[in-house]
Order: C-alpha cells, then sequence, then structure tokens
C-alpha cells in the first residue's frame, strides 16, 4: 500500500513538473458557421441530418443548402424545392391567407378539391384569428388579412384546429366568427372532412414540425400555403409545375376579386359603424339622450345607406363572378397552351365568399 501511494506521489510530482500548455483557442461560433458553409459551397459537407438555420444566410447559401437537402429522404417538402421553385413559392406566400389557399387548391383540385369547405370555413378562419389575436386586433371589421404566422402561433393555430375537431361548440367557435355555427350545420364534418383533420401532437413536437417540415424558405414563420402542403402532405414540386403552367390570373378573374375586395370594404364600413354604435348605446347603462340616439340609429341601421352600399356591391359582385365563371368554368372555352387553365380553386372560393356574404348582408327575400 506505502509503494502505491509513493508512485502516485511521483507521478504527480512527474506531471507537475511538466511545462503548462496553454488552454485551445475559442473557436467563435460564426467562424464555425462561416467554416461549416464554406464546406457546403464546395461540396465537401452533406447537411441531411442537419437542421436549417433560422436566420443570417445569404439567398446562395440557402439555395446550396436546399440543392444539398434534394433526396434526402426525410419526409420533408423542403428539399423538393430549387432556387426558381423557391421564387415562385414564396411570390406565393405574399398574398393573403385566401390568396394562398385559392393557389394550393387550384394546382390540386382533383385531388383535395373535396376538401374546400373545410379549408375555407374553417382552416383559414381559425388562421385568420390566430393572427387577429398576434396583431392584438379585436374586431373583424379591423383586421387587414394576413398571411403568415410566427412559429408560437403557428402552434396555437395548430392547437386551436386540434380544440375544434375535440369541441367544435367551444366557447372559442362562438360568435360572429361562424366556425362554431358551421360546425353546428355540418355535424359530420369529421367523417367528411377527414383529411383535413389535424394530427394530435405535443407543443414540442409541433414546433420540431414546423421548423423541420414546414418552414421552406428559413423566416421561422407558418404561411398558409406551408400549412396547407404539410396537413395534406402535398407534393411542393407538383404544386410548382402546375402552377407555372398557369398564365397570369385572367382579366375576368381579377375584376371579380376586386368586386368582392370592394364588398369586404363597405362591410367593414358597416360593422364600424355598427360597433360604434352597440358601444354608445351601452353608455350610462343605456340611459340618456345619447344612448337612446344610438339604439334609435342601429334598429335603421340595416336600411341605411351604409346597408345599401353593401348590397349594389353584392350585386355588381354576383355579375363580375358569373362572367369569370362562364369563362373558366367548367364548360368554360378559355385555355393555356391547348390545355384548360387551372383556376378551378379560385372560382370555387370566389363564389363561396359570394355566397356567404349575400346570405349575411344581401337583401332578404
Amino acid at each position: 500500500m506505502a509503494s502505491d501511494k509513493k508512485a502516485l506521489w511521483n507521478d504527480i510530482q512527474k506531471k507537475g513538473s511538466e511545462p503548462h500548455k496553454a488552454p485551445a483557442d475559442k473557436v467563435s461560433p460564426a467562424l464555425v458557421q462561416a467554416k461549416t458553409f464554406g464546406a457546403i459551397q464546395k461540396g465537401n459537407t452533406s447537411l441531411k441530418h442537419v437542421n436549417a438555420p433560422s436566420s443570417g444566410l445569404s439567398s446562395s447559401a440557402k439555395a446550396n443548402f436546399l440543392e444539398d437537402r434534394k433526396g434526402g429522404g426525410d419526409g420533408s417538402f423542403i428539399e423538393k424545392l430549387d432556387a426558381k421553385s423557391l421564387e415562385v413559392f414564396n411570390a406565393a406566400c405574399s398574398k393573403n391567407s385566401s390568396g394562398q389557399a385559392m393557389f394550393f387548391l387550384n394546382a390540386f383540385w382533383d385531388e383535395y378539391g373535396d376538401q374546400a369547405e373545410f379549408i375555407y370555413a374553417v382552416s383559414n378562419q381559425i388562421f385568420r384569428l390566430a393572427d387577429m389575436k398576434a396583431k392584438g386586433i379585436q374586431f373583424i371589421h379591423q383586421y387587414e388579412e394576413g398571411k403568415d404566422l410566427d412559429f408560437d402561433m403557428g402552434i396555437y393555430f395548430f392547437e386551436q384546429l386540434c380544440k375544434f375537431t375535440d369541441d367544435p361548440g367551444h366557447e372559442w367557435f362562438r360568435g360572429s366568427n361562424g366556425v362554431g355555427n358551421w360546425a353546428a350545420k355540418n355535424n359530420d364534418f369529421k367523417k367528411s372532412y377527414e383529411k383535413s383533420l389535424p394530427a394530435m401532437m405535443t407543443s414540442i413536437k409541433r414546433k420540431g414540425e414546423l421548423k423541420d417540415k414546414v418552414d421552406v424558405n428559413f423566416d421561422g414563420r407558418v404561411s398558409m400555403l406551408e400549412y396547407l402542403l404539410y396537413q395534406y402532405n402535398a407534393s411542393p414540386k407538383s404544386l410548382i409545375e402546375r402552377s407555372m403552367g398557369n398564365p397570369d390570373i385572367p382579366e375576368e378573374v381579377r375584376a371579380a376579386l376586386a368586386a368582392l375586395a370592394e364588398v369586404q370594404k363597405r362591410v367593414n364600413e358597416y360593422e364600424a359603424e355598427k360597433s360604434r354604435l352597440e358601444a354608445e348605446s351601452k353608455q350610462n347603462d343605456g340611459k340618456g339622450v345619447k344612448a337612446l340616439g344610438a339604439l334609435n340609429l342601429l334598429a335603421q341601421l340595416t336600411s341605411s345607406p351604409l346597408w345599401e352600399s353593401i348590397n349594389k356591391a353584392l350585386i355588381i359582385a354576383e355579375a363580375k363572378v358569373r362572367i369569370a365563371q362562364k369563362k373558366y368554368g367548367a364548360g368554360g372555352t378559355a385555355v393555356s397552351d391547348g390545355a384548360p387553365m387551372r383556376n378551378n380553386g379560385t372560382l370555387w372560393w370566389m363564389d363561396r365568399e359570394l355566397r356567404e356574404k349575400q346570405e349575411r348582408y344581401g337583401k332578404k327575400k
């Protein structure tokens, strides 16, 4: 035992007499990143198992990353978009959420046209409500439709979709947003729209899905188009190929969309005045000249110039939508390079929006 202690002591003394070695220099993360992407550009490094950096990359570095991800086989659709396809994709994502939904349905009408009603009435509506929450907007007439959500609100969006699937009668879905009312009228929606129902998972797992399988352009946000591709497991390559074969939106369709936007503008003006009068009528517990005057104006609001302006805009919009449907819808004669144009999603969406506005704001028969 004594000899062992002596040997250990000698060993410690020997090591203590060796020259001191300075610790290795700490390599900064920025340098590591620079070296890594330099290797990528030279083709010496594979990123098949590396998550996409969230920020700080040049467009060329992003393109190189996308190219390296091709054929990765990880189930993500990111690797299937080359630089040109990504450019087209980003242009589509610059549209508002309704525009993105139309873009998706135009490309995949044959496959997912039967889910259009759910996308319009539920997915897009809950997406809009999540965007309103993110922007601190309480009333729909104050809202200008957005195009994407950050990851935290993206998780919230999925949570609300799951909540709707589980309990469509929840208080969050009641009221003017119409989602709860829609569920009441479509009580078999889980069967009819099974492909549209979200998969249940934890927030942590969902965030990983958003980063690894949804965020195409590395902006840390979730667009409506990205959600739709993810939800329906649709091929982004097919999306871009089919969309690039389509010409610009026809003049008649643009006119119909503009007419519907005018209807929404008139609706917002009406709802703003209605909201103002409702708040005024509740002042002083509904007592006093001002409150009673507001109540009187509320009773007359559906015969006011604001209401009439909505009806006039609806008549014009209906005419424009019918013209577009006649030329580009089923049985229409318009073609592109000898093939029918892909406008089914847009035509359906415009008709659906028109019917919704007519039901709520049109003249009662």
